[in-house]
């Protein structure tokens, strides 16, 4: 297919903090954008600071997990083809879609065949160029990052079976050992002879290259008919492959009641999934949205803890597109999201962008305005307790903070102050930047929400505590 709220209970924060028949001829696109079943910088970061502080996933049974076994769900973007549309994989782009659009994780489809694909006379140097900027633009951003091998009018990916080897053995010695990145070995296999047996073997092959190289790293495979046999895989699954798991996709206009119990039966059989690319138009990409058909697969993936990845980081004109044509990946604003990306963004951060004011600072000078308030005047703070964990006779507690503007103006410079019933202090923070003393927290904005525009409310700030016992907002 082309085309893919934190909801995480991540301690992702530890550190930072389509399909259901086989298509007809005329459901293809002109872009090699199959209908699945109905379908050098110049970098003053250290991205390697990023990336050691996001933690090391791994797969535990049905959930994707951190470094301290608990569970993590990534929500994100998928590039269109880097192929296709090259500019889109820009570190100002990455830095939007985190900080506006609730990203955590950044997936760059690399198309293997169709307009100049990897396997198909594709400039195979300046691709790679691509997968190298966008992996470094993600991690400078703080997010995960998925290379995408994006086989898809090539069914059948035992095709270019020792072009992925020889792909993922060069980028697997690249990135060994970087926890930011996961490697997808086959977006969608397809075609009336792509059985999982077929898609098993070419998955045993590619496998143990990256493994050679990166022993932990998470490595996610597809499965036939557009990634909507999860069931068979099911029944037969890899043997010794290590850290990885089973990737879903959906269009939701197009995939829904049946779909959706093909993955819940998945998930009881404890398979690991991770929804790699979604979309609510039909499985083309186009057509009307399916609003309510995507919040109940949105639900459904909530309730199971599965990471998902909407698709598509493009001003391409179509339906599936989050940006309008024309926009300047240089400078996203909310104005340039179309009606999926303004979905998008209030499923993954609760904001209405119709109803919400661009925030970005679009003179350059960084300076305040004069409607701005400093202070927390009209700010009301909800804490939430999410996790608690013993670990070396310390007690680890979890708290999420809501913020929510009641004034008719910005806030900005604010700062609150929450107590608790015990001394504590500051083992891992994101999105504010927090101080302890004795049994007090003082939050304030940090790099993050440093305006909270009138109306608004901010869901991604937190804080685990550390304490000789069990701890509560007092």
């Amino acid at each position: 297919m082309n085309h893919l709220r934190l909801i995480a209970s991540f301690l992702l924060a530890l550190a930072l903090c389509a399909c259901a028949s086989s298509p007809s001829a005329s459901q293809k696109a002109d872009d090699g954008h199959t209908a699945q079943s109905d379908p050098v910088e110049t970098d003053t970061r250290k991205p390697e600071t990023e990336s050691a502080s996001l933690s090391p996933l791994h797969a535990d049974g049905p959930q994707l997990m951190d470094d301290r076994n608990q569970p993590v769900v990534l929500q994100g973007y998928s590039t269109f083809g880097i192929n296709y549309k090259p500019e889109y994989v820009n570190e100002n782009t990455f830095r939007f879609l985190k900080e506006e659009m609730g990203s955590q994780v950044i997936r760059l489809a690399m198309y293997t065949a169709d307009n100049n694909g990897y396997c198909t006379g594709g400039d195979q140097e300046q691709l790679e160029g691509l997968i190298d900027k966008g992996v470094q633009a993600a991690v400078a951003t703080g997010q995960y990052v998925i290379i995408d091998w994006h086989i898809l009018s090539d069914g059948n990916p035992a095709q270019y079976q020792d072009q992925a080897r020889a792909f993922f053995q060069k980028v697997s010695r690249k990135y060994a050992g970087n926890p930011a990145v996961i490697y997808e070995i086959c977006n969608e296999p397809n075609g009336s002879d792509v059985t999982w047996p077929v898609v098993k073997s070419y998955a045993e092959a590619v496998i143990p290259d990256i493994r050679a190289n990166d022993k932990n790293a998470l490595i996610l495979v597809g499965t036939p008919q557009w990634n909507q046999a999860e069931t068979e895989a099911g029944k037969d699954l890899l043997k010794d492959a290590g850290n990885m798991m089973y990737t879903v996709h959906f269009y939701a206009a197009t995939h829904k009641d049946q779909q959706r119990q093909d993955l819940s039966t998945a998930y009881d059989q404890k398979l690991p999934m991770f929804v790699s690319e979604f979309g609510i138009t039909e499985a083309s990409g186009n057509g009307a949205l399916d609003e309510q058909s995507g919040q109940t697969w949105i639900d459904l993936l909530d309730q199971d803890k599965i990471s998902r990845v909407a698709w598509a980081t493009s001003d391409k004109d179509e339906a599936s597109s989050i940006f309008k044509p024309g926009t300047d990946p240089d400078s996203p604003s909310l104005s340039d999201l179309t009606e999926w990306g303004q979905w998008l963004r209030k499923v993954y951060t609760g904001k209405d962008t119709s109803d919400a004011k661009d925030s970005q600072d679009t003179s350059g000078s960084g300076q305040k305005t004069a409607d701005e308030k400093s202070g927390d005047s009209g700010l009301e703070a909800t804490l939430k307790q999410s996790n608690t964990w013993n670990s070396d006779g310390m007690t680890f507690t979890q708290f999420d903070l809501t913020l929510t503007n009641h004034s008719d103006q910005p806030v900005t410079d604010w700062s609150e102050t929450l107590n608790f019933t015990k001394d504590i202090t500051i083992d891992q923070s994101w999105n504010g930047d927090m101080s302890a003393s004795g049994s007090s927290v003082t939050v304030k904005p940090g790099q993050y929400h440093s305006t909270i525009q009138a109306g608004e409310t901010v869901t991604d700030i937190g804080f685990i505590a550390k304490s000789d016992g069990v701890v509560k907002e007092r």
